[in-house]
């Protein structure tokens, strides 16, 4: 008897989940089995920093930083966000436009962030627009590849056969165009914000007196590894955080009509 879809559903995140409850716990467990032999200003211990971000959160201290840096993250992604559409579609549908964006995306992506980090702060001081501009540059030819190369793969047979029936040019962007870039859109948009969380931390780090990178940068100059962890581990809960709790279930909400790769593979088995 075959299984009713939300409750295979249901069974798929269950295992998800407890595949990612073992798979932190292996970390934490081999972190725990090494740091005894190591000093505490080598490898502090879970528990240590575990204590050190604790102390963080009820202090209020972790989230008055983390709002800084969380604007930043927040104001340039979405600037590269809308650069990297627009670019990138008319990337995709114009070869003219190709071919002139073509080498700025190369450059885009090869320079180093820490490069355009450096060159932000000098040109706009220590300022929240050195960090948003630093991620705008670093972050939107990630996006823009992503959104070209969706561009150039969509189905224009499709959009033929939309046009024979004489559907208006909004249908064929709402029903077809648009369902067929959301894939490209969400890895560029994962790809992206994984970037731009890196970013921020290095530009807080060279020169910005808020955020996490600037508590990361000031506990380094201390030498006190066991806050640099406590940072670095509360900042990265939180990158979780928004990853399964926001990021995660928007994915599933707007491709849920995408069948997953086991029951793809077993309908065309069968």
């Amino acid at each position: 008897m075959p299984v009713p879809a939300p409750s295979r559903a249901r069974s798929s995140r269950f295992e998800n989940l407890r595949l990612y409850a073992l798979s932190v716990g292996v970390l934490i467990g081999l972190w725990a089995a090494i740091a005894p032999f190591f000093p505490e200003f080598i490898l502090p211990g879970p528990l240590a920093v575990a204590w050190a971000s604790w102390e963080l959160f009820a202090s209020g201290e972790f989230f008055l930083h983390m709002s800084r840096t969380l604007l930043r993250v927040v104001a340039g992604f979405l600037g590269a966000l809308v650069v990297g559409i627009l670019v990138g579609v008319g990337m995709g549908i114009n070869r003219q436009v190709e071919t002139f964006w073509k080498m700025e995306i190369l450059i885009g992506l090869t320079i180093p962030g820490l490069m355009w980090a450096v060159i932000s702060v000098l040109w706009f001081g220590l300022t929240d627009f050195a960090a948003i501009f630093a991620i705008v540059i670093i972050t939107s030819p990630m996006i823009t590849l992503n959104i070209w190369e969706g561009t150039k793969a969509l189905d224009t047979k499709l959009v033929q056969m939309a046009r024979t029936l004489r559907a208006s040019r909004g249908t064929i962007v709402r029903e077809i165009v648009v369902p067929q870039l959301i894939p490209y859109l969400l890895s560029g948009t994962r790809l992206g914000l994984s970037l731009a969380w890196k970013v921020v931390v290095i530009s807080e780090m060279v020169g910005l007196d808020t955020g996490i990178g600037h508590q990361i940068s000031h506990w380094f100059g201390l030498f006190s590894m066991t806050k640099v962890m406590a940072w670095t581990f509360s900042f990265t809960l939180i990158m979780l955080l928004l990853e399964f709790g926001v990021i995660y279930p928007i994915e599933r909400r707007i491709t849920r009509w995408r069948p997953e790769a086991k029951e793809a593979f077993a309908t065309a088995q069968a």
